[in-house]
């Protein structure tokens, strides 16, 4: 009788146990469920945006868009209300096709951008396409989530950036 309480204990203190961690996990997640995908992986989303950014295009070797010339930005970034600073971007691009045949309407670069935000930074990776020198991407643009620190160590999934206006609207979905 002894041994049979010993093993119910034993199998009360390994499910407690399991569920806080998994109520840890659970916690340390970015929150806020994302009903437009697959319900079979949990997603979340965070919304996030700039007003007010300084670009800087650096014009490489021949004077015009060439292969190597940089999108330098930064900008502070703000909650999805626009009322509230939370933390700040900076990105590069590198431009790897000047768009220099008369079919290409836009430049291609490769971005990279961390986003520093309360709580930790979420580093992006992905192909932008420039329609001009204005350092701003054309409408749509969606990258991958490449990592995190702090609370969004680990975290996955993509991002997409759209531009209305001066105002730039970032969603990350993550995956998780």
């Amino acid at each position: 009788m002894l041994s049979s309480r010993r093993v119910v204990l034993f199998v009360v203190v390994m499910v407690v146990g399991i569920i806080g961690v998994l109520g840890a996990v659970s916690s340390a997640s970015p929150k806020g469920k994302d009903e437009h995908h697959n319900a079979s992986e949990e997603r979340s989303t965070l919304t996030v945006l700039t007003k007010t950014r300084q670009i800087e295009v650096v014009d490489l070797g021949p004077r015009g868009p060439s292969q190597g010339d940089i999108h330098a930005v930064n900008a502070p970034i703000y909650n999805e209300s626009g009322k509230q600073r939370i933390g700040r971007l900076d990105l590069f691009s590198v431009v790897t096709d000047p768009a220099d045949e008369p079919s290409e309407k836009a430049q291609m670069a490769e971005a990279t951008a961390t986003y520093t935000l309360t709580g930790g930074e979420i580093s992006v990776q992905g192909l932008r396409a420039y329609p001009e020198l204005s350092g701003l991407p054309a409408r749509g643009v969606v990258d991958a989530i490449t990592g995190g620190t702090e609370k969004y160590a680990g975290v996955r999934g993509e991002v997409n950036v759209e531009t209305r206006g001066k105002t730039v609207i970032i969603t990350f979905h993550f995956i998780g």
